[in-house]
């Protein structure tokens, strides 16, 4: 039994390094979905604001404090302030400051809640997961797109620039662990320079056709003056 033991012991520890390798394959391909449609991830992270906001607004009557509640959903609203400067989220401004302590914030204290107050373990995984980190989560991968998005005239002519020297927060971590994406390959175009007529020789397709002409032409030539 101690071998078999052993071998479940490594098929765990296996298991675990693959989902490891798979959530960050994945969040590497959302960065890149990030970078490359910064107006739609605006208009997502607007949409997924309002519905978890709604679910804030649902809980209340499953008889969660309202304190608690109406802090958490202050929280989100201090989280919306970043999308009026999105893509272009500067670190150091008062709204992502403020969201980086208030996420820390709302967690503790919804964890002293359930502490106090049981729940079911899928209950409150659900809740912390949907309701305290799925927003600032979305901000975080958002982050990627800060240094990659230049001005243009048309706001969603971003969307189909290409991305080949976009280097983001979250896709520079991924690549410090050893987690690298498919760089786009660009064709290159070549130049041909004419040559010059000195150095043109005609094929022998060409010196046939001359030849075809100048048969026909005479004999052209000479039913006319007939």
């Amino acid at each position: 039994m101690t071998i078999l033991h052993l071998v479940g012991y490594c098929a765990i520890a296996l298991a675990f390094c693959f989902f490891v390798l798979s959530l960050a394959c994945g969040l590497y391909y959302l960065a890149e979905l990030v970078e490359e449609y910064t107006v739609y991830t605006k208009k997502v992270i607007k949409a997924m604001t309002v519905a978890v906001a709604a679910v804030h607004v649902l809980l209340l009557f499953d008889r969660l404090p309202f304190l608690q509640i109406a802090f958490s959903l202050f929280c989100h609203g201090v989280y919306s302030m970043n999308l009026k400067t999105f893509p272009f989220i500067n670190l150091t401004s008062l709204p992502f400051l403020s969201s980086c302590v208030l996420v820390f914030v709302d967690h503790f204290v919804w964890f002293r809640y359930f502490t106090k107050h049981y729940r079911p373990f899928m209950d409150i995984a659900a809740f912390f997961g949907i309701c305290v980190w799925l927003i600032p989560f979305t901000y975080f991968i958002s982050l990627s797109a800060n240094d990659n998005s230049l001005p243009m005239s048309d706001p969603t002519a971003g969307d189909f620039a290409p991305s080949q020297n976009k280097k983001g927060l979250l896709k520079t971590l991924l690549r410090f662990v050893g987690i690298k994406g498919q760089e786009p390959v660009f064709p290159t175009t070549q130049t041909f320079e004419p040559s010059s007529a000195s150095s043109y020789t005609p094929g022998p397709s060409v010196g046939m056709a001359s030849a075809v002409r100048s048969h026909y032409i005479p004999n052209m030539q000479n039913r006319k003056a007939l």
